[in-house]
């Protein structure tokens, strides 16, 4: 298409304004209508998360109609296609593998990092340090009614749980709950407030019972673990044999 032919393609305004939709984005952008669909899938790329051989691009209008697939030959203007403004510009990804289909949108499909709060405790990068520190909050010189309340009721709650009783300890966004035994109840050297000592069924854990050089309960190593109270629940809780089955029994 030659230079004389631009503007009777692109119709007036030589600019369009459009709502870019995908899986992953959404935002509002400015194209020149002489833009070829090849150069227009290249700046949607970074944008969309979506590799240009992968595009679909549908144009929608503002009553959400569908008006054209943007399809064929890419050396074709934007202002060859029916574009106004505010326009919706839908980018789908055609490429069916479970990697280029991933929604970082969705939290359900990212896979999730959980940090045992003793491990969090102990980070120097956190911001449970950084108020540390800074004496912010739980950790400031004068504690409010509020912090005191709270460092009772956690110690109450501590003083609940029986040394030597079996338990179950839920981490936030854990998979599953970890079983072991109650070996230690009580305030400690490496923190303030009150932790729980497990020694779970299986190396889940984090030390042998001991932290900076502290023994606080015996166990073997990675089978131990501190814990704030309100993670553990005392019960019947008996060992699990992972590895069990009915169809092994005589």
């Amino acid at each position: 298409m030659d230079h004389l032919n631009i503007s009777a393609v692109t119709g007036g305004s030589a600019v369009v304004t459009l709502f870019v939709e995908s899986q992953n984005a959404s935002s509002e952008r400015r194209f020149q209508k002489s833009l070829t669909i090849e150069a227009l899938k290249a700046r949607l790329e970074p944008i969309v998360g979506i590799r240009s051989s992968d595009q679909q691009l549908i144009l929608i209008d503002a009553a959400s109609n569908p008006v054209c697939e943007i399809s064929g030959d890419d050396s074709r203007m934007l202002g060859f296609y029916p574009v106004k403004d505010l326009m919706t510009l839908s980018v789908k990804n055609t490429n069916s593998s479970a990697s280029a289909q991933i929604n970082f949108n969705d939290e359900s499909q990212v896979e999730k990092y959980v940090m045992e709060d003793d491990e969090y405790d102990r980070r120097g990068d956190s911001v449970r340090a950084f108020k540390r520190r800074h004496k912010m909050g739980r950790f400031a010189d004068g504690a409010s009614e509020v912090s005191i309340g709270e460092d009772a009721k956690e110690k109450e709650l501590a003083l609940s749980i029986p040394v030597g009783s079996r338990c179950e300890v839920t981490m936030p966004d854990a998979e599953f709950k970890k079983r072991g035994t109650v070996r230690f109840v009580g305030e400690t050297k490496f923190r303030p407030g009150y932790w729980v000592g497990v020694e779970y069924d299986e190396p889940a854990g984090k030390n042998d019972g001991s932290v900076d050089g502290v023994k606080y309960f015996q166990c073997k190593a990675d089978y131990g673990s501190f814990v704030r109270p309100e993670k553990v629940t005392t019960g019947d809780f008996p060992e699990e044999d992972l590895f069990g089955s009915d169809l092994e029994e005589m």
